[in-house]
């Protein structure tokens, strides 16, 4: 079974979440760590556990999800894996650094690979299985555990809201077909682990999210 730790990083508050199960195989899902105090407070819970890194999943390419790509690589080795498309908002983040004033002293490291839609992600004894859900950036996933009952969507939909989609490669009609063709189509207990902010289920963003459901 997943287990999950989550961290909140830099300055736009992300979530980073690492996962983990009984075999000590681990995953790191956007890893926005961008201060080597951030990069330690990840290494320390890993290595306290012994967890072997071996992959690092973006669920999309903007700067506070992909900040501390670089260093887990250095550290771990691992392989970084993003969706189909999503490449090019990596090769634009030192552009999205400045733009935002965000404080980035480090390279990111580009997607080793790309993982299409039902792409299925072995953590260990676990899985992950890949959902295309584009509409806040271009190439965006969410990666879903069936068996645990839970999903990371990334900026795709958030605790009664949804990522911006004033960005470039943003669609709004794009972003809801995502949520409501594919999220809004597992379980109702199906808890949510987003992008920023707190948990919540698929049932409730269904029936209270005015943002999709407006």
């Amino acid at each position: 079974m997943l287990q999950i730790k989550t961290f909140v990083f830099n300055p736009f508050s992300e979530n980073t979440y690492v996962v983990f199960d009984e075999t000590k195989d681990c995953v790191i899902i956007d890893p926005g760590c961008c201060t080597s105090k951030e990069d330690e407070q990840l290494f320390r819970f890993v290595d306290e556990n012994e967890l072997n890194v071996s992959m690092v999943i973006n669920t999309h390419g903007h700067i506070d999800h992909v900040a501390g790509n670089a260093s887990v690589v250095q550290r771990y080795k691992a392989k970084v894996a993003a969706g189909v498309g999503a490449r090019p908002d990596f090769v634009k983040v030192q552009f999205q650094a400045r733009f935002f004033g965000f404080p980035l002293d480090k390279p990111v490291s580009l997607p080793d690979f790309e993982l299409p839609e039902d792409e299925i992600i072995k953590v260990g004894n676990s899985t992950l299985e890949v959902m295309t859900t584009p509409g806040h950036a271009k190439g965006s996933i969410s990666l879903y555990a069936e068996l645990e009952g839970l999903v990371f969507t990334g900026d795709a939909l958030f605790c009664r809201s949804i990522g911006r989609t004033d960005l470039p490669g943003g669609d709004y009609a794009e972003l809801c077909r995502s949520i409501k063709e594919k999220l809004f189509r597992l379980p109702d207990d199906t808890t949510v682990f987003c992008g920023h902010g707190e948990t919540t289920t698929i049932g409730e963003e269904r029936d209270f999210n005015l943002y999709v459901n407006g």
